[in-house]
């Protein structure tokens, strides 16, 4: 009865039990769990009716300005491919995922993916193998995992960037050379910040899509790295609004909800595979409870980012109110730009902005309005990795 009593009382102090109840949908506030009822002036100033056909036709209007604008930008400033990187490939490639739906949009983003890697990897494939150092490492693996989802089968740039893969890790010796710390540290240490935590996130997705690369020579610690890092980011301790004397103002709240959004994407793949809130209670919590916080602060990335991600754990318009509000929001501030994305600023932006600032406010904006169909987590995808190693690490 003791040993009971006892687990009933840790359940209640944590929350774990309410949180395996957690709905997943809801467009009722009376339904809701109070802490992710609707608050703040911003959310009044939304309507309150159904999502209508011409809201849903005007979603499509904004995404197709939000992809024109992506294009556009890069047509005029070549030069911020290379300053951006996988940044330059990721904003194409994440709206060709899920996204059968929309097979034209599918298409011109996997085109304009592939267009962004292909200068990116020439530099590497102008370099022998061996002329390839450790410190790009990371980098060559990110490009050599689009290749392998962006080029043509048969391409020969293929095994070409596997074999600059493998010899900028075996410059390394060590995955731990590669990260440039030891991971398994970072997991264990009480004080992990933020932003190594972020850092953690980042890695978990690159090596998790390495897994689908064939010839890549992954070390035993580098493909068992993802599930340790997943059991440890799944329970890491986010913060919320209620948590910070300026409550959404705050920047570490900020930087936590960024964080949030990110490890959420781990078992989707950045959007390619439905997430379920069995796979992360504690993330899943601290997105519904803070989505309002998200909507007073008001910026347009993290707003998006948000809905983007109630998406992904199946939800619509017509049936969860925080993603109605979301997309309409969204809408609003696009309209208010002068049906823009780019021309969007923040109050604490100034009129030019930095290159990343200026595409993640399509790629984001765009994310949260794309209705999607989610691919299944067959074998052979990254869901499949991630459902048969990754998320049953507990």
């Amino acid at each position: 009865m003791m040993r009971a009593a006892t687990c009933a009382l840790l359940l209640l102090l944590c929350g774990c039990g309410a949180r395996t109840a957690e709905p997943v949908c809801v467009l009722d506030p009376a339904a809701m769990p109070e802490s992710w009822r609707p608050s703040g002036a911003r959310q009044k100033t939304l309507s309150t009716a159904p999502w209508s056909a011409e809201e849903s036709k005007d979603a499509l209007h904004a995404i197709d300005r939000g992809m024109a604008e992506l294009t556009g930008f890069f047509a005029y400033r070549p030069a911020a491919i290379a300053a951006l990187r996988d940044d330059a490939v990721e904003a194409f490639i994440d709206l060709s995922y899920a996204a059968a739906n929309t097979p034209a949009l599918r298409s011109a983003a996997r085109e304009q993916a592939l267009r962004m890697l292909t200068l990116l990897m020439a530099p590497y494939l102008a370099q022998a193998p061996e002329q390839i150092a450790c410190s790009e490492a990371r980098q060559v693996l990110s490009y050599t995992n689009y290749a392998r989802d962006l080029l043509p089968p048969g391409d020969a740039r293929m095994p070409a960037m596997v074999a600059r893969t493998n010899a900028a890790w075996r410059a390394c010796g060590s995955l731990a050379a590669a990260m440039g710390y030891d991971y398994r540290a970072r997991i264990a240490s009480p004080k992990t910040t933020t932003n190594e935590a972020w850092d953690l996130t980042m890695w978990t997705i690159t090596l998790i899509d390495a897994r689908l690369v064939p010839g890549l020579e992954l070390s035993a610690e580098a493909r068992e790295m993802p599930a340790a890092a997943w059991h440890y980011l799944a329970q890491y301790p986010l913060v919320g609004a209620r948590g910070y004397p300026e409550r959404e103002q705050s920047q570490a709240f900020y930087d936590t909800a960024y964080l949030a959004t990110h490890i959420a994407y781990i078992p989707t793949g950045y959007g390619r595979h439905p997430i379920s809130v069995a796979d992360a209670p504690a993330v899943h919590a601290f997105l519904r409870e803070n989505f309002y916080a998200v909507l007073e602060m008001g910026e347009l990335d993290l707003v998006a980012e948000f809905a983007d991600l109630f998406r992904q754990y199946g939800c619509g318009e017509a049936n969860d109110l925080q993603l109605r509000d979301g997309a309409r929001y969204i809408l609003k501030l696009f309209h208010a730009a002068g049906d823009s994305f780019m021309a969007r600023r923040e109050p604490w932006e100034r009129d030019v902005v930095p290159a990343y600032t200026a595409i993640h406010k399509p790629w984001t904006g765009m994310a949260g309005l794309r209705v999607r169909v989610p691919e299944p987590p067959a074998p052979g995808t990254y869901g499949g990795i991630f459902r048969q190693e990754v998320g049953q690490a507990r």
